[in-house]
């Protein structure tokens, strides 16, 4: 990794974080903002993305195997800024392919960065793995069959076994954020079948990360969140080891 110049201010006294997010994305920058540690600051980008027919699931497939945003653009908008780390706010495209390919691109884009470069899928995998690997997971998203089965095979290629799978069929993308705390518990209770020894979540613009610690205690299982996992690995992977109260087992005890 070529490494780019980073530095600390009045605020950041510890670190800034970039943040990148689709430009319809309205979670994640609030989610992420909730759980800043004192000495953190954030510092959002935003990408424009082709727009994904949601009435052609043969068109929705092929656009989740093949379009592409302007992830680069946003990027050389915030890193002069000079932050330490870039968490990026997009999920469903770091979960094409298998771990190796997730790898590939992490390193790809830090190499483009020149800093920590924390990508939503191997987020996901460090956060299963930090609680302890459970490997019967079941799966939430905003998403349409096209996409779960992609996420699917994704976690399957690592070695999970994919329980149970439930998409919300968001309608488009400022949609996902509209969903209720009811509609998206009633989401993990779909999910809530024999042997599942872990939830995890999939879609950025699915607002759960508060609902972690409701969702863990009505269950009785470890939910690993996107956007929770993707800003926790990003501290952690700086060294910042701070419990994030109210966001589930992750962010407060590992």
């Amino acid at each position: 990794m070529n490494a780019r110049p980073t530095s600390l201010d009045t605020l950041a006294t510890r670190a800034k974080i970039a943040v990148i997010v689709p430009a319809t994305n309205t979670i994640v920058q609030p989610e992420m903002e909730a759980m800043r540690p004192a000495g953190v600051t954030n510092h959002v980008s935003r990408m424009l993305l082709p727009v994904r027919p949601y009435d052609d699931m043969q068109a929705y497939r092929q656009a989740l195997d093949t379009e592409k945003g302007n992830l680069e653009e946003a990027l050389n908008l915030v890193l002069p800024s000079e932050p330490h780390a870039v968490a990026h706010g997009h999920s469903i495209h770091s979960f094409r392919g298998d771990r190796a390919r997730a790898l590939a691109e992490q390193e790809r884009l830090e190499q483009l960065s020149g800093i920590p470069f924390v990508t939503p899928s191997m987020a996901v995998l460090a956060g299963l793995e930090a609680i302890g690997d459970p490997k019967r997971i079941a799966v939430l998203t905003p998403y349409w069959p096209p996409a779960d089965a992609l996420i699917q095979e994704f976690f399957v290629s690592c070695g999970y076994d994919v329980v149970a799978s439930h998409g919300l069929k968001a309608t488009g993308p400022i949609s996902v954020a509209q969903f209720t705390p009811d509609q998206i518990m009633a989401g993990f209770q779909a999910l809530n079948l024999d042997g599942v020894e872990a939830f995890v979540h999939v879609g950025t613009n699915l607002p759960v990360s508060a609902l972690t610690p409701a969702i863990e205690a009505e269950f009785g299982k470890p939910l690993i969140g996107v956007n929770v996992a993707t800003y926790w690995w990003a501290l952690r992977r700086l060294g910042i080891q701070d419990p994030l109260p109210g966001f589930g087992l992750l962010a407060e005890k590992y």
